[in-house]
């Protein structure tokens, strides 16, 4: 009894604290439209989402970012980056990322059912301010299949 009347009590602080993150614009991965749907990505804070422009990210704080993919692939584990995408030719990984994505959200994933990643973007002291293209994705070792998407960012102080 005590569990449930504890849930009741922490249920609409969990939903006011989900509630103040942003849904913001991004870009699917051509090469995982057909393996994976990225449903919604959420940022906070991102006040710049209402006009669909690059959230402004301050250096030596972390944003919260999170996102809702339905996978069309099984797989044990996961392993995440997050890349600048400096050309589509030439991709700088954040070297900070903790790339184990089961730490972040559910594993093993199971095709068809809807997961969340969350997770605090590391942006580090020494990131130029600038505007960039991150790119999230989300693989599985194995098969190579992944969850993908482009998501545009402003560093500033």
């Amino acid at each position: 009894m005590l569990h449930k009347s504890l849930l009741l009590l922490l249920l609409p602080l969990l939903l006011v604290a989900l509630s103040h993150a942003e849904v913001v614009h991004y870009q699917n991965c051509v090469d995982s439209v057909d393996v994976c749907t990225v449903d919604e990505v959420r940022v906070d804070p991102c006040p710049q989402a209402a006009q669909r422009a690059a959230c402004h990210v301050r250096r030596r704080r972390p944003s919260k970012m999170s996102f809702d993919f339905t996978p069309k692939f099984d797989a044990d584990t996961l392993e995440a980056s997050l890349v600048w995408v400096k050309s589509e030719t030439e991709l700088l990984p954040l070297i900070t990322m903790d790339r184990e994505a089961c730490k972040s959200t559910s594993c093993p994933v199971k095709s068809g059912q809807q997961q969340t990643y969350e997770i605090n973007m590391p942006i580090e002291a020494k990131f130029p301010l600038s505007p960039y293209t991150i790119r999230w994705a989300l693989q599985d070792p194995v098969s190579g299949k992944r969850c993908c998407f482009n998501l545009d960012i402003k560093v500033v102080r």
